[in-house]
């Protein structure tokens, strides 16, 4: 490194660990840094956290997902000095690097570097958000609103910027009367609006995103709407005529129909897939916006009963989403709350079988949170429930639960026949399409789900052999569950004193936090780890603790 350089480096890393101890955030000494160094985003954060190329080559080549170690120090310099000389950094590059600098890939871009990624790399690059890694982030979810609380007003700072850009300020407005004039039922949510901040990177996003002004202002009325610059990923994948629809229909231009309903329906399954892949980081504030949505829909327009049970069963869906979104986020209070919200809305359906999956995840959260009795009394609810459905998928997905509950607080083999008698369950047609939720459970998987109960049962042997047979036939796409399996199957090993093996198995499910938002994954990682103290002194561990540290995974 040149001596100018890296005297400019040392200046950095000193104001850096000054302002860290004042717990500013790595985000925020990279702006303040910005003031007096015109130099890229890239740059900038390599500054932020006072570490020289070839810190940050070595910290790359250990994350590359496609183990090439390709990055060397004179690559990373051209990256850093894009445009203006050198090259345009690839997505992929990108994605790893917001993982080493604790933030999101989009900070590391400017607006005209972004712009030249197509849209799928925009997608993968708007996904990748690491500042929860950052201990000075306070990224937790807002707690959930309770029925009396009033909707805060909707960004109303910005209206210069938008008229800046050319969108109507009008966009930002609450609708006439306001929200606070709705009377609301106690069991529906209400969304908490994108801050000024928020609705400030939503239009440097479209800047980029839309070159078409018309575009771009429904755009981002349709963003604000669905939980601002998160929902630009999902509401790439719709049509200008789709887009004309759910506008016309979060504004009440016109009625609610089938296939208002459809479009509804199936940016929701597309939710789903985006959990699985990345998290729910991007996922949580696009659902709870749009649970509001079909909260507003349900309350303040005329339905006939079919369309009314098609938006509450759609309500229903994504209080499941959110609840689940939260949980792995570890917020367990927030998710016992969305779920109960959720079963409410059940009730009102008189749907046992929804019923039932509701108060099996409440069984499961229990656990997490270490209320053994409570937990128990869900999982019997649940199975009391499932039973009155008559629904034999769910009454598989609930024995699962069961079985869990079960193993962990009473230590009883009868899980264990429990989990028999689902994988006979989960066998039965697939008839009914309104339990589209049970879509992951086939007959092949239900071990998978009873990995725990064998660990908590000490069968390690039983564990290690499901948990191979799972992942020689697991889709690829089930991230967050292929890590999840290999810390069981890490704990497996270390019941049996297979050191090794077991920090190997640790190593490969730090592989997946890389692009995952899963804290619920981080920490099952912390967890397997700290099952390993005993042997700390095990060259594998080390390694393996090396890793941790290059993740920022620390106990």
């Amino acid at each position: 490194m040149p001596g100018e350089g890296y005297r400019t480096l040392l200046d950095c890393r000193r104001r850096s660990r000054a302002l860290r101890a004042r717990s500013f955030t790595f985000d925020q000494i990279a702006y303040i840094l910005a003031l007096d160094h015109d130099v890229s985003p890239l740059r900038l954060y390599r500054y932020a956290h006072g570490r020289t190329a070839g810190d940050i080559v070595a910290a790359h080549n250990d994350l590359d997902p496609a183990g090439t170690a390709s990055l060397r120090e004179a690559r990373l310099y051209d990256y850093e000095a894009w445009p203006a000389t050198g090259r345009r950094v690839p997505a992929r590059t990108v994605v790893i690097l917001s993982r080493i600098y604790q933030t999101t890939a989009r900070s590391l871009l400017t607006d005209e570097i972004y712009a030249r990624y197509n849209a799928a790399h925009r997608d993968l690059l708007d996904r990748a958000d690491h500042r929860h890694l950052d201990p000075h982030q306070q990224l937790t979810p807002p707690p959930p609103s309770t029925s009396g609380d009033a909707i805060p007003p909707a960004c109303p700072a910005p209206a210069s910027a938008i008229r800046d850009e050319g969108l109507p300020a009008w966009s930002l407005a609450p609708t006439p009367g306001g929200h606070d004039s709705i009377e609301r039922q106690p069991v529906l949510a209400k969304v908490q609006h994108p801050s000024p901040a928020h609705c400030t990177e939503l239009l440097r996003a479209l800047r980029a995103e839309e070159t078409d002004m018309k575009r771009r202002e429904l755009l981002f009325e349709l963003a604000l709407l669905l939980g601002g610059t998160p929902a630009l990923g999902l509401l790439r994948h719709l049509t200008p005529p789709e887009r004309e629809r759910l506008a016309a229909a979060a504004q009440q231009r016109t009625p609610i129909d089938s296939r208002t309903i459809d479009l509804l329906e199936r940016l929701t399954a597309r939710l789903w897939e985006t959990d699985e892949s990345t998290g729910p980081q991007q996922v949580l504030p696009v659902a709870e916006a749009k649970r509001a949505l079909i909260n507003d829909l349900l309350h303040q327009t005329t339905l006939t009963p079919t369309l009314r049970d098609r938006l509450l069963r759609l309500y229903w869906n994504l209080s499941l989403m959110t609840g689940w979104s939260r949980f792995d986020l570890t917020d367990y209070a927030g998710a016992t709350h969305q779920y109960n919200e959720g079963l409410a809305a059940a009730h009102e359906l008189n749907d046992p079988a929804r019923i039932a999956h509701l108060h099996g995840l409440l069984a499961y959260t229990a656990l997490h949170q270490k209320r053994p009795s409570i937990a128990l009394d869900h999982a019997f609810a649940a199975e009391g429930w499932a039973k009155e459905s008559g629904n034999r998928l769910q009454q598989a997905a609930t024995y699962i639960q069961v079985a869990r509950a079960v193993s962990k607080v009473k230590h009883e083999e009868g899980a264990l026949r429990l989990l028999d008698r689902a994988a006979d369950l989960a066998g039965s047609e697939r008839g009914d399409s309104d339990l589209q939720h049970l879509f992951w459970l086939t007959p092949e998987c239900v071990p998978t789900y009873g990995i725990r109960c064998f660990i908590e049962l000490q069968r390690p042997d039983r564990a290690i052999s499901e948990a191979k047979q799972r992942l020689a036939t697991m889709d690829s796409k089930a991230t967050r569950e292929q890590g999840l399996l290999y810390l069981e199957y890490a704990t497996a090993l270390i019941q049996k004193r297979e050191i090794p093996a077991a920090a190997a198995m640790i190593g490969e499910a730090t592989q997946i936090v890389i692009g995952h938002s899963s804290a619920r994954l981080v920490n099952s990682i912390r967890q397997a780890r700290a099952r390993l103290h005993p042997w700390e002194d095990n060259r594998h561990v080390r390694a393996l603790d090396e890793r941790l540290r290059a993740l920022s995974i620390t106990a």
